[in-house]
């Protein structure tokens, strides 16, 4: 008899740099996870997103909710990033050593800061990554040939939400081994003085610095969009990392449209 063909596991070929998915057909578009569902995972992945971010910082999801929705996204074409909860070479390590695509680091305003991300994203003589890529190595089906590979796929972003993390972005986007600058429209905006507010002169001012920052050092350039039309602002103004919201305030406003529309009628 002759031996079934066995299919390689798409677990050993890692997700492609997100940087190659830029270009003339548009920006990547991803989407925010907050609720730590693998089913919310796996949908994602059957639908034509390029990328999530599974959210640690601002949700109540654990470490381990990380692995299953991993495993629910393997195989797709949606990367999955992490955001990790804060600055520590802990938190990189580990979602890295999971499968992740790469890291979205918060809150960096500073060289050192941003150095410190990525050498937490890259092992030695690059960066100080700790050695124990269980599941990203295909659990260790080839191991040197995932760490030898491993700055190939590995994306790290760091998150530029402060008026301090504005002025310093064009050096934070020359330190080696940070892959993109994403800006955090949010916090950006209250750090600007305006809650809630994510236009205006001064936000227009930031956005223009951080993408001409990212464009002069030939990084990624991220953004967070609060609805389908700041999506299309931010994509003529030339972002290559378009967020269009999370999950749980797109099914909010799916079902207060569907439960109006009910009482309307």
């Amino acid at each position: 008899m002759t031996a079934p063909e066995t299919r390689r596991h798409p677990l050993f070929d890692g997700w492609p740099p997100l940087a190659r998915r830029t270009g003339p057909d548009g920006p990547s578009l991803g989407l925010f996870l907050l609720s730590g569902s693998s089913m919310v995972a796996e949908l994602c992945g059957t639908l034509p997103l390029d990328f999530t971010v599974l959210d640690l910082e601002a949700s109540p999801m654990s470490k381990g909710d990380l692995l299953p929705m991993l495993q629910a996204l393997t195989g797709s074409s949606c990367a999955p990033l992490v955001r990790v909860p804060y600055l520590h070479r802990h938190h990189i390590e580990h979602a890295l050593d999971l499968g992740a695509a790469g890291v979205m680091v918060p809150k960096v305003d500073t060289v050192e800061e941003a150095r410190a991300a990525a050498d937490a994203c890259r092992y030695p003589p690059f960066g100080t990554r700790g050695v124990n890529p269980a599941r990203a190595s295909g659990w260790f089906h080839d191991l040197p040939g995932y760490l030898a590979d491993a700055a190939k796929r590995t994306t790290c972003l760091v998150q530029i939400e402060s008026p301090e993390a504005v002025a310093a972005a064009d050096a934070i986007a020359a330190v080696p081994g940070v892959d993109g600058l994403f800006v955090g429209t949010g916090d950006l905006a209250c750090s600007l003085g305006q809650p809630g507010v994510v236009s205006g002169p001064a936000m227009d001012r930031a956005r223009a610095a951080v993408l001409a920052a990212a464009r002069r050092h030939g990084r990624l350039a991220g953004i967070f969009a609060g609805g389908p039309e700041q999506a299309r602002q931010y994509a003529a103004e030339g972002f290559d990392l378009i967020a269009v919201g999370n999950e749980l305030a797109l099914l909010r406003e799916t079902l207060r449209h569907a439960l109006d529309g009910l009482r309307g009628a």
